[in-house]
């Protein structure tokens, strides 16, 4: 299962949502509202991490999902007023894409390691 948190913000006065969420081949987990700030120092004592070298986001494909998560908020009009509202909305459109779209993320993992080398480590476009 690879996990990670997102800032979502909103158009209002107060601050946006702090969420956590993870993705597997087979399933993915109901989100989580963080309340207050996830620095790195209450992530790594909250959140059990793996060794993972590169920390590349090419290298993660949750960084993908995060981003198809975006992209549909950015298609809902008006865009959330408060951060309750924003919350809704992430949790709706993280619950609507589809696993067959998550398999394929790590199926690409593969072609995204063998670019990741090739490129000596950097940008695969990913």
């Amino acid at each position: 299962m690879l996990n990670s948190c997102v800032m979502y913000h909103h158009t209002g006065p107060s601050p946006g949502i702090m969420v956590w969420g993870g993705i597997g081949c087979h399933s993915c987990t109901p989100l989580v509202r963080i309340a207050g700030t996830l620095n790195s120092q209450r992530y790594i004592s909250e959140i059990e991490l793996l060794h993972w070298p590169a920390r590349s986001p090419d290298l993660s494909p949750i960084e993908n999902m995060w981003s198809l998560v975006a992209q549909r908020l950015t298609q809902i009009t008006p865009p959330a007023a408060t951060p309750d509202q924003l919350w809704q909305r992430v949790e709706v459109s993280w619950s609507a894409l589809p696993q067959e779209h998550i398999l394929s993320l790590f199926e690409s993992m593969p072609r995204r390691v063998e670019t990741v080398i090739s490129n000596n480590g950097g940008y695969s476009g990913y």
